[in-house]
């Protein structure tokens, strides 16, 4: 397919809900190969498609912020089952409607502060050393003669 403003406008109508970009290129009829290649040879091409990956990405950003932050509520309803007045089975009926809330998620902090601060909430900590490394070689447990070979059995 040919490079061109409908094939990019399509290619970011799906970028711009979050869809991969296999599956962008899929619904626009090109093939992955030829998004890079285009990446590569279109000078405008690169910026597009960044604006329009970054729509879902804040989204998801400000979804991950709230989720660690300060959690969420939800109003659940809450149903009893009777009998049908006809007999012929089950009905839920609502009772009422309760309002719970989510606690803030400690894995999204903690992904949170891994990728925003990993100088200081990274896993591997790499520590140099500087200085000078001495070593001291002993023949102590060195067998004294070649008869004897270190062992005090008879």
């Amino acid at each position: 397919m040919k490079y061109g403003k409908e094939i990019v406008e399509i290619l970011c109508k799906h970028l711009k809900k979050g869809s991969s970009i296999k599956s962008a290129c899929a619904a626009s009829g090109i093939d992955k190969s030829t998004f890079y290649e285009w990446k590569k040879l279109k000078a405008d091409f690169p910026d597009i498609i960044k604006k329009a990956m970054a729509i879902p990405d804040m989204k998801v950003e400000n979804a991950l912020y709230k989720s660690a932050i300060m959690g969420h509520s939800y109003t659940e309803t809450e149903y009893k089952t009777v009998p049908k007045k006809d007999g012929t089975g089950l009905k839920k009926i609502p009772v009422k409607k309760v309002k719970k809330f989510i606690v803030p998620n400690v894995t999204a902090q903690i992904f949170w502060l891994k990728n925003r601060c990993p100088e200081e909430f990274k896993d591997k900590t790499e520590h140099e050393h500087t200085g000078v490394v001495s070593l001291i070689l002993s023949d102590k447990f060195l067998p004294k003669s070649d008869k004897d070979d270190g062992n005090k059995s008879k």
